[in-house]
């Protein structure tokens, strides 16, 4: 529905494209005084041109609101399969995925912050993470246990198989998160007294 709806849009964009340059043109006078009065006797005198006219009217209108409500509409979230019960479906939304995933990447001490993005593939997990890591951590052996950690993690407490984890350090920190707060926080304190 999505490709339909950037067709249309397109479409409407260049009649009302069209619609601009002949009023422009005539403003401008590049279009002669006779044109638009002769387009204007047609639709007066002639059936078929109003016809059109009015059809085409219509079709704009109709056009217009669908156009202006089509991105109103509330979308479900992305969700993962889980399983079939007795009782009915089980899913778990990619939001929630993402949120366990940068939760049990943030636990670890090396980790100093985390972005998390999820995405089904093939009925399997796909998780891709950008992170910042202390400065003076190995980083091969570090993300290769946080993947180890986070599939199991993942895999047991959603119930779905995990088919791949993306880690990519982006950047290196040289201070640990708690350790800026901690002397920001003491900073206040003898500001305070």
């Amino acid at each position: 529905m999505r490709l339909m709806i950037r067709l249309l849009f397109t479409l409407y964009i260049l009649f009302v494209l069209f619609i601009i340059g002949v009023v422009l043109g005539c403003v401008w006078g590049l279009i002669d005084q006779a044109h638009p009065q002769f387009w204007l006797k047609a639709l007066y005198e002639d059936p078929a041109v109003f016809w059109a006219v009015s059809i085409g009217g219509v079709v704009i209108a109709i056009l217009s609101f669908v156009l202006m409500f089509s991105g109103s509409r509330k979308r479900k979230p992305k969700t993962a399969y889980v399983s079939t019960t007795d009782s009915g479906t089980i899913a778990v939304t990619l939001s929630a995925l993402e949120e366990m995933t940068t939760r049990f990447i943030s636990a670890n001490e090396a980790v100093r912050s985390v972005k998390a993005s999820a995405s089904v593939r093939d009925s399997k997990l796909i998780i891709r993470a950008n992170m910042t890591v202390a400065e003076d951590t190995n980083i091969p052996e570090a993300l290769k246990a946080l993947q180890d950690g986070l599939k199991a993690h993942l895999e047991t407490l959603s119930g779905i198989e995990v088919g791949r984890i993306l880690l990519l350090v982006e950047k290196t920190a040289r201070y640990a998160v708690q350790d800026t707060a901690a002397v920001f926080c003491a900073g206040h304190q003898t500001g305070l007294r």
